[in-house]
């Protein structure tokens, strides 16, 4: 009683075709995504703007730093900044969470 043994790949001639397809349906996927959260994000801040008064004025400064910054900067230090905070924000709940994570394990420990 044998088994045959298959070698080599027979589950489709053009490898690459496939790589390129399963890329292209993941980059669109991604796409639709970010689509949807800015949508979702767009609305939310209308909402704000128009309920909270302090949250206009703040989004009034912050708007207005940030074409005076892309005014004498340009598009890709002004990006840079963007993304330079929003890692700063993320990178602070990191190190909030990994002290939380800490105080739990000596409490544990104290146990």
């Amino acid at each position: 009683m044998g088994y045959k043994v298959k070698r080599g790949s027979a589950s489709s001639a053009n490898p690459i075709k496939e790589i390129l397809v399963s890329l292209i349906k993941r980059l669109i996927g991604v796409l639709i995504i970010v689509a949807l959260i800015a949508v979702v994000g767009y609305f939310l801040f209308q909402f704000a703007y128009n309920q909270y008064p302090p949250f206009a004025e703040a989004a009034d400064d912050v708007i207005g730093w940030l074409k005076d910054f892309y005014l004498e900067y340009g598009i890709w230090a002004t990006l840079g900044l963007i993304i330079f905070i929003c890692i700063s924000v993320w990178a602070l709940g990191e190190e909030a969470k990994r002290k939380d994570r800490r105080k739990e394990a000596m409490k544990e420990l104290m146990k």
